[in-house]
């Protein structure tokens, strides 16, 4: 999984335009989230292939910033402030959190300033394969 970067204007329809391009494309999106700041919007949304939604979305005129692979941790949702675990333990290490959202499957989704550093230090939230 990729996440992509996508800088959209805060105006309404850009979402929509931008969903719709890669939904024509065959490009589902697994999580995310828009967040807006003035006039400009900052997308981040989980992709199976960060390549060519990056591609797809260029050709279609829109501005992408970043395509990464993000680091992916399950939180137990019953058991509250695993969150506020994972992100002391970041801190801790002196790791920034730059991005965080949640998949389709109630993943957590981070992006950091150390992404190496933070993948050792969160280890023990990591997504044991099924």
């Amino acid at each position: 999984m990729f996440d992509i970067h996508i800088l959209l204007p805060n105006t309404p329809g850009a979402l929509a335009a931008m969903a719709g391009l890669l939904g024509r494309n065959g490009i589902g999106l697994e999580g995310g989230g828009v967040f807006s700041v003035g006039n400009e919007s900052h997308a981040h949304f989980l992709v199976e292939d960060g390549h060519r939604a990056r591609e797809v979305l260029e050709t279609g005129g829109f501005q992408v910033q970043n395509v990464c692979q993000p680091l992916i941790r399950k939180l137990k949702q019953a058991r509250p402030g695993e969150l506020g675990e994972i992100a002391a333990a970041l801190a801790d290490a002196g790791i920034s959190i730059l991005t965080q959202y949640s998949d389709h499957a109630n993943q957590l989704i981070l992006l950091t300033d150390n992404p190496r550093a933070a993948e050792r230090v969160t280890e023990q939230w990591a997504v044991v394969p099924e």
